[in-house]
């Protein structure tokens, strides 16, 4: 019965891309077996995310008798423990932002989590006009451990259609940590887009895309300015050089467009937003690798880790009635990872992520954060890892006051 299940569903979706499968078999293969199957494994690896949480090419396949379209389903069963000295909100991601000021702290508590756990859905195929690719990734973090979407895109000819990693993000150079939050300043945000690639030679590309965001920002008090819909999308640009041995440096730039409406006068205001950044992920030696990456720009709070969620994107000016402004806010990190073995490594990383102004706002809102993290995984087999990680979070506020956060992650992950 399951395999009936499984064929009159994979017939539904596989027909959606013009496949035709009434006049074609499909075969079913494990890449496990590691007989002549190289090609499409090579195939389902082509385009896929590149984030280490990002789920790996699946280890079973599907591709019909032409061999022209290969179908994967794969994912991840994660299970993780944490041990919090100094609580924060979630055992799922360790936000500096959310630490509370000493005195208000919750105190040690402990938790074990599965709502990492993914599910991914891959098709890659040749049509008569080039490759195409069609990918769909859910983890389970919505209420109830009830799935939520994270990346839905089609890949074609140098263009991505949906929702994918942001173009402003460079997913290779964020280091690999237990926690899912990762450094306080990395640019890691999900969001519908369509970008356009273009490879200059095997070193060089650059990308440029339209991307969807909904801006978070602060009104002003008593009613004063409002939030509404927005009518200019994100525009970010980057250049990438890939070296020899593996290792890239990336540059890159964003501009957005924020409106909002002053109910003084009855208009709606808009406000100009930028940022750059310089990123990559450097080998010293075959076994060590550097990963840094640094952001610097005005009401792009949306994009940095710790700061989203914030209302920081634009403050209140106490200036001026009606009116909303930007302001400057920048972060950095740097991480070694070292491999010790062939499955054995480890990655230390810290982060720094800092807000200038926040204009009439409390003062007891978010100024700056650290982060620090460091751990050991081990790939026990092809396909399973655990590890354990220590992080360190301390958050800073504008009255002075702060708080620290201590957690030991414990993780372990299985992929299919």
């Amino acid at each position: 019965m399951k395999k009936i299940s499984t064929l009159v569903g994979l017939t539904c979706l596989l027909s959606i891309f013009g496949i035709g499968l009434k006049a074609q078999k499909v075969q079913v293969a494990s890449i496990s077996e590691k007989k002549d199957l190289h090609n499409f494994y090579t195939i389902m690896k082509e385009a896929f995310p590149l984030a280490y949480n990002d789920p790996t090419a699946p280890r079973f396949i599907f591709f019909d008798n032409d061999r022209r379209f290969v179908f994967g389903v794969g994912g991840y069963v994660q299970v993780n423990g944490v041990y919090d000295f100094n609580g924060v909100e979630s055992y799922d991601f360790f936000t500096t932002s959310t630490i509370a000021p000493k005195g208000h702290q919750p105190g040690s508590s402990y938790g074990i989590t599965v709502n990492q756990s993914r599910l991914f859905f891959k098709l890659v195929g040749d049509t008569d006009v080039g490759r195409l690719v069609s990918y769909i990734e859910m983890e389970f973090q919505g209420p109830d451990n009830t799935p939520r979407l994270n990346q839905a895109f089609v890949q074609f000819k140098g263009f991505l259609i949906g929702k994918a990693w942001s173009t402003f993000c460079d997913m290779p150079a964020v280091p690999t940590t237990i926690d899912e939050e990762g450094p306080s300043s990395g640019i890691e945000v999900r969001q519908p887009q369509i970008r356009y690639t273009y490879q200059f030679n095997k070193n060089w590309q650059a990308s440029l895309a339209l991307e969807y965001d909904i801006p978070d920002y602060t009104n002003q008090t008593d009613n004063y300015t409002a939030k509404i819909r927005q009518r200019i999308p994100d525009i970010p640009l980057v250049a990438k050089y890939s070296f020899n041995n593996g290792g890239h440096l990336q540059a890159g730039a964003i501009l957005r467009n924020i409106y909002y409406k002053d109910n003084l006068t009855d208009k709606d205001k808009i406000v100009t937003g930028w940022g750059t950044t310089l990123s990559g992920d450097i080998y010293f030696t075959k076994t060590t690798s550097f990963m840094f990456q640094g952001v610097y720009g005005k009401a792009i709070a949306n994009y940095i880790q710790d700061i989203s969620a914030l209302g920081y994107d634009l403050i209140p000016n106490p200036d001026k009635s009606g009116r909303l402004k930007a302001s400057s806010m920048w972060g950095f990190f740097g991480a070694i990872q070292q491999n010790w073995r062939p499955n054995l490594y480890s990655t230390v990383v810290y982060s720094y992520a800092r807000m200038e102004n926040i204009g009439s706002m409390a003062r007891t809102n978010y100024k700056f954060a650290q982060y620090a993290a460091a751990n050991l995984l081990w790939n026990f087999t092809e396909y399973g890892t655990t590890g354990i990680e220590y992080v360190f979070g301390r958050r800073n506020n504008f009255d002075k006051s702060y708080g620290n956060a201590n957690r030991i992650n414990m993780m372990v992950q299985y992929r299919f």
